[in-house]
């Protein structure tokens, strides 16, 4: 039997380096996400989520999208106000907000091919796209 090595395979760094710029480059800077945890507040009927602008941005995901996320999944009105805070009409235990937060990394962050959350979602029709920057998986997902 024929061991191969690196060095027996004439041009093999040449055709992994093409291999990686026909990908668009190489992938997984080696950084582990941190899951953002939601600083939660509620003031009389209303919950404000006040670190919600850094969320959206961690996550890379629009404010909109997210706000739609929890306004659909708790059912109530909700809107962004002046210092990027999601006020939600409604009171709702921290505890909520934060497990709907990890409910939406799951669904529409990771691949759920390689686990990566460095991931781009994009709407087509009725249906979301999540296209993974790392491993170039594309999954569908419903709309909200």
């Amino acid at each position: 039997m024929c061991k191969l090595s690196r060095q027996s395979l004439p041009g093999y760094e040449k055709l992994v380096e093409r291999a990686f710029e026909k990908l668009g480059g190489r992938r997984g800077s080696g950084e582990v996400f941190e899951m953002p945890h939601a600083d939660v507040l509620v003031i009389g009927s209303k919950t404000v989520v006040q670190n919600f602008r850094q969320i959206a941005s961690v996550l890379n995901r629009d404010e909109e999208l997210l706000k739609r996320y929890f306004m659909k999944e708790l059912n109530v009105p909700g809107s962004i106000n002046e210092a990027g805070q999601l006020e939600l009409k409604g009171k709702f235990n921290p505890q909520a907000i934060n497990q709907l937060l990890v409910r939406f990394v799951e669904r529409y962050v990771k691949c759920s091919t390689c686990g990566s959350t460095h991931t781009r979602l994009t709407k087509k029709g009725k249906v979301f796209v999540l296209r993974c920057d790392a491993c170039g998986a594309e999954t569908t997902l419903p709309a909200f």
